[in-house]
């Protein structure tokens, strides 16, 4: 796990007006605050207090929860996931394409209604079956 060793000029701090209920204090005052951290470009902001010092705590803490959430994806080592495309769903085209199996069935059978069995079912026999290539 990587230590994050933050300074006041690692981010920029940026005061604005708020919109909404609240009248003129709430529409003419800078209290709202964003955040942000120069390094990723990670975004926070609070509009929620009508104190300036409430709202800059509030969006710090926003952002250093975004902050651990960002470098804790980027310790985890890299998984080895498939990428292979399973099925296509074409929408306009009204069809969902098995890969393997090649069964094509309309999309508002598998999606909109659920019924995907039929889909796996055929999967699976088309992994279950030898291949039918002719030898060379």
């Amino acid at each position: 796990m990587r230590e994050l060793h933050l300074t006041k000029k690692n981010f920029r701090i940026e005061w604005f007006s708020g919109t909404g209920k609240g009248g003129q204090h709430r529409n003419k005052h800078q209290n709202c605050c964003r955040i942000i951290h120069l390094e990723t470009g990670i975004k926070s902001q609070s509009t929620d207090s009508r104190e300036r010092t409430t709202n800059q705590r509030e969006a710090f803490k926003r952002l250093v929860a975004r902050l651990i959430a960002y470098y804790t994806v980027l310790d985890q080592p890299e998984r080895n996931i498939n990428k292979e495309v399973i099925r296509n769903y074409h929408a306009e085209r009204n069809e969902v394409l098995d890969k393997a199996s090649g069964l094509r069935l309309p999309y508002g059978y598998v999606v909109k209604r659920g019924e995907i069995r039929e889909m796996i079912d055929a999967r699976r026999d088309a992994m279950l079956t030898p291949s039918t290539q002719p030898a060379h």
